[in-house]
């Protein structure tokens, strides 16, 4: 399961918070994505998924992380709608994308310059 980074969407954070500083949001999204990670592989309840969603759905968004972020918005809605079998099946597609987008956001930050990186 690849997923894509908007190359404009990091781009544009680059020109506003200069490289130096955007190599360092990008880990500290790697980071909480790893949290998140974390979270969601202890047997969360449909509670704590509606919420790590929710925080996820916005991060992902700001970061450029789209794919992420539309899953993190389906789950949400899914869990608010009381589908919690819909939820189930979904948690380890989920689980592993938000695994899959930590790593490569840590792998683009460790770069000196990320940008040259994106196609």
């Amino acid at each position: 399961m690849a997923t894509t980074m908007n190359a404009d969407t990091i781009k544009r954070m680059a020109d506003e918070v200069g490289q130096d500083t955007l190599l360092l949001l990008l880990n500290m999204f790697s980071d909480e994505l790893d949290q998140f990670f974390q979270q969601l592989s202890a047997q969360p309840s449909l509670a704590q998924v509606r919420d790590i969603s929710h925080s996820i759905k916005s991060s992902a968004a700001s970061f450029g992380a789209d794919e992420l972020s539309m899953m993190a918005q389906e789950c949400e809605f899914r869990v608010k709608q009381g589908q919690e079998q819909w939820m189930e099946d979904h948690l380890p597609t989920y689980r592993q994308m938000v695994e899959q987008v930590a790593t490569e956001y840590r792998q683009l930050a460790s770069h000196d310059n990320p940008i040259n990186c994106l196609s």
